[in-house]
């Protein structure tokens, strides 16, 4: 499960490096997103959708986009706000977590069948 906000349209530099630091680990795996931001953080994961596509990550359909004008509570701008999702989220939610569950049971045995490091003494 990746959560991640949108920041420049794109995802966060910092999470892209760990991506891109952690290639092989992310290989046949399944991943879900959930998202916030202005427009609910989708072009975020559009972007983190073909970065993990290129790490060997599936990713489910199903995406949690939180707005900041609905899910949150901000009175104050220059403070951190309350999240408040609408009651949407949680059956969206449950959807999502049940995807990325029968995907990775449906990827194990890609993971089993790769091939162990030699370790030369």
């Amino acid at each position: 499960m990746f959560v991640t906000p949108e920041y420049n349209h794109s995802v966060p530099a910092a999470l892209k490096n760990a991506i891109d630091y952690l290639f092989a680990e992310w290989n046949d795996k399944a991943a879900g997103f959930v998202s916030y931001g202005v427009h609910g953080g989708t072009r975020s994961v559009e972007h983190l959708r073909l970065a993990l596509g290129e790490v060997k990550v599936a990713d489910v359909r199903t995406q949690v986009a939180l707005s900041l004008f609905t899910d949150f509570e901000i009175t104050d701008p220059t403070e951190q706000g309350v999240f408040r999702p609408g009651p949407h989220q949680e059956e969206t939610l449950g959807e999502l977590l049940d995807e990325v569950v029968a995907w990775s049971r449906a990827l194990a045995p890609l993971r089993s069948a790769r091939p162990t490091e030699a370790v030369t003494v």
